[in-house]
């Protein structure tokens, strides 16, 4: 047994060989280091992004989105919507465009119905079918017949787009 331990080595040696060995591949910079770089290359792609959103990428606009989200069911909500479209337009993503709609004016909706429009082919299968529900839903039961009808033609025109 004496020899079997002998030729076995011991713990120092065994972590020198570790500190030798050129494996694991990577660069031979600390781990924490290329974390943060990581870091700092996204928080510099989100700020480039932001740049060229225009007025969209603004402070002051995600301050008015949120309070867009948040007024809604209020008393408040036509007039922060009027307020938002007024500064920034119709917004950009399908979910909050579904929301305006709600607000019930019929300029809003013609500018929410054109960008419908414009942005249907490239949407998602599931924004598709949000979009479609929420037309046949006013479709079938606005107050207005003017919105009926051209929630109605909307809808077929989208259907029919690829």
């Amino acid at each position: 047994m004496g020899d079997y331990d002998d030729e076995r080595p011991d713990w120092r040696e065994i972590d020198r060989k570790r500190d030798r060995s050129g494996g694991g591949g990577g660069s031979k910079e600390p781990k924490k280091e290329r974390l943060t770089d990581r870091w700092k290359a996204g928080r510099v792609k989100e700020a480039l992004d932001r740049i060229f959103m225009g007025e969209k990428g603004t402070p002051e606009h995600d301050k008015a989105y949120r309070k867009l989200h948040n007024a809604y069911g209020s008393e408040r909500f036509g007039k922060t919507v009027n307020a938002y479209i007024e500064k920034y337009g119709p917004p950009d993503d399908v979910p909050t465009l579904i929301l305006v709609l709600d607000a019930k004016d019929s300029e809003i909706m013609e500018k929410v119905f054109e960008r419908f429009k414009s942005v249907y082919g490239g949407l998602s299968g599931r924004h598709k079918e949000d979009i479609l529900r929420k037309l046949s839903i006013m479709a079938l039961s606005d107050k207005s017949k003017e919105v009926r009808m051209k929630a109605g033609e909307l809808m077929e025109e989208l259907k029919g787009a690829p």
